[in-house]
């Protein structure tokens, strides 16, 4: 008797919901996918985080309303943890840029999400969800996803790519070499203070010549070294018209305002993001050049009012005085990403040089022909594939741009500097078109030099190859006025090239930062640890 009221309180006990510990049910697939998506590198799994979770829904609880709140909260919980164990930037972040967002196009969101949900993903998690389904009626799959978590840490882990992987014509980008700066430590944050220790000393200022060409600098957003690369475009025949390219230039920013502003205040060094946006006069290009005698000019093929670019331009940029040249006076060639009209580049650039000035002009261009999300009239298919035809038509719009000053005759010096890239091929942290990290597949562009006009010089083209920023643009451009061309000087790109300025690859956002260590770059995004960009 008393042996058989044991069993009985033995299985009374063994029942009682304190001991009654329930299984994951479908949330072990959950754990499981997870660790998969860690063990290819696609996320960061936070061990600690997930173990709660998991006991967290393990845990045994008596009424039925409780466990659907705790399904609730665990849905919650899963979505944010899983947020943050991606590579994607910090949710706030995302938030901050929610204005912007919110004047896109219906159709480029929906692109955009089409992106972010690909159907190869949606193809390979439906698989995997029958595979589970299969298994889970003759496994435990709770305590198979139990040991994956246990055990992952002693996984061997992949060998995986590290560092960026460059795509350019003529040679290749290289770090900087150790010669030309001497670190203390070589850590990020102590390179990074001595980089903008050195850059705070640096002021170039004009040379004392009187101004007797016309400067044409071309602002292109959206076009970098791995776009032409991707759209396969790198024989394009512009690319041999060049007197000098630099192919290891970085933007500093992958956002066009910031982008754009570094360099019209590329008389002065690399400035952290904040400060780009309270200029010191004497780091303006168009002030300089206004001294010099150039008439300022403003042209764009947009309006100019996305993220107040024509506004930013004009009050940080240096260039407050100079005549804008209404945009809607040309053709339309097709709708930007915001709907608004963006005008033909040719017809733009071919009125510019019809434009009769007795004064030289420093005309400021800027073209968001292959930004991300642009509609070509007629074009069946996305923004991504429309993006090589608009790349195509846009070179070859200055293929003809530069027969057409060379027709004419004109003493002109065309320079060439995109923004930043498209980033349409996206990589592990960054979804394709995304520019919220400052990542150098964005921010490695091509730059080019052409002066016109010069009757007596051959000149061969110059791949420059030592790692340049926005700083190089102005020392090229003061090195040439001061060869003075045109007034009893000789033009020699090969000087020119020899006095730029190097700049180490730093790169940044608001908030996000990539800094280039021995060949290596590494992220910082709102101040955390710093860790290798593995892209």
């Amino acid at each position: 008797m008393s042996e058989q009221l044991y069993i009985q309180q033995r299985n009374a006990l063994l029942h009682h919901p304190l001991f009654s510990w329930p299984g994951l049910g479908a949330w072990s697939f959950y754990f499981l996918v997870k660790v998969g998506l860690a063990f290819t590198d696609q996320i960061e799994l936070l061990l600690l985080w997930n173990y709660a979770l998991f006991a967290f829904l393990v845990i045994p609880l008596p009424y039925r309303a409780v466990k659907v709140i705790r399904q609730i909260l665990a849905v919650i919980a899963a979505v944010v943890l899983l947020y943050v164990e991606s590579h994607l930037p910090p949710f706030e972040r995302l938030l901050s840029q929610w204005e912007l967002v919110s004047n896109f196009s219906t159709w480029y969101i929906l692109e955009l999400l089409g992106r972010l949900i690909a159907i190869e993903m949606v193809a390979i998690f439906l698989v995997a969800w029958i595979l589970y389904m299969y298994l889970a009626k003759v496994l435990r799959m709770t305590a198979i996803s139990l040991a994956a978590l246990l055990t992952f840490p002693f996984w061997p882990q992949p060998t995986m790519t590290t560092g960026p992987q460059f795509a350019a014509v003529g040679p290749a980008p290289r770090a900087i070499e150790t010669s030309s700066v001497q670190p203390i430590e070589q850590s990020p944050d102590s390179m990074l203070r001595q980089f903008y220790n050195a850059q705070q000393q640096i002021q170039l200022t004009p040379p004392p010549v009187a101004a007797d060409f016309d400067i044409l600098l071309i602002n292109i957003c959206s076009l970098s070294w791995q776009d032409i690369e991707q759209f396969e475009l790198t024989e394009h025949a512009f690319f041999q018209r060049a007197d000098i390219i630099l192919n290891n230039f970085y933007t500093g920013s992958s956002y066009s305002g910031p982008a754009t502003l570094r360099l019209l205040q590329a008389n002065c060094g690399h400035r952290p993001h904040s400060q780009i946006f309270n200029p010191d006069n004497a780091c303006l290009v168009g002030n300089q050049l206004e001294q010099l005698g150039f008439r300022s000019e403003i042209r764009l093929n947009h309006t100019g009012a996305f993220d107040n670019f024509l506004s930013q331009i004009r009050t940080i940029g240096g260039l407050a005085n100079a005549n804008f040249v209404e945009p809607s006076q040309f053709p339309e060639s097709m709708v930007g990403f915001d709907q608004s009209p963006i005008q033909s580049d040719l017809a733009v650039l071919s009125d510019w040089l019809e434009t009769i000035d007795e004064q030289p002009r420093f005309t400021f261009y800027n073209s968001t022909s292959l930004h991300d999300g642009n509609r070509l009239p007629g074009f069946r298919g996305n923004s991504i594939a429309s993006y090589r035809t608009r790349l195509l038509t846009l070179l070859d719009d200055l293929n003809q741009l530069f027969d057409d000053i060379e027709a004419s005759g004109a003493q002109t010096l065309v320079v060439i500097v995109p923004e930043h890239g498209a980033g349409l091929q996206g990589d592990r942290m960054q979804l394709p078109g995304m520019r919220e990290i400052p990542t150098p597949a964005l921010t490695h562009v091509p730059v080019m030099f052409k002066l016109f006009g010069v009757d007596d010089v051959d000149v061969q083209l110059i791949n420059a190859s030592r790692p340049t920023g926005p700083l190089a643009i102005t020392s090229a451009i003061y090195q040439i006025i001061e060869q003075r061309p045109f007034s009893g000087g000789r033009y020699n790109p090969q000087d020119v090239v020899n006095g730029l300025p190097e700049t180490r690859a730093v790169l940044e956002n608001d908030r996000v930062i990539m800094i280039e260590v021995d060949g290596v770059f590494y992220l910082q995004i709102n101040n955390g640890e710093w860790r290798e960009y593995r892209g």
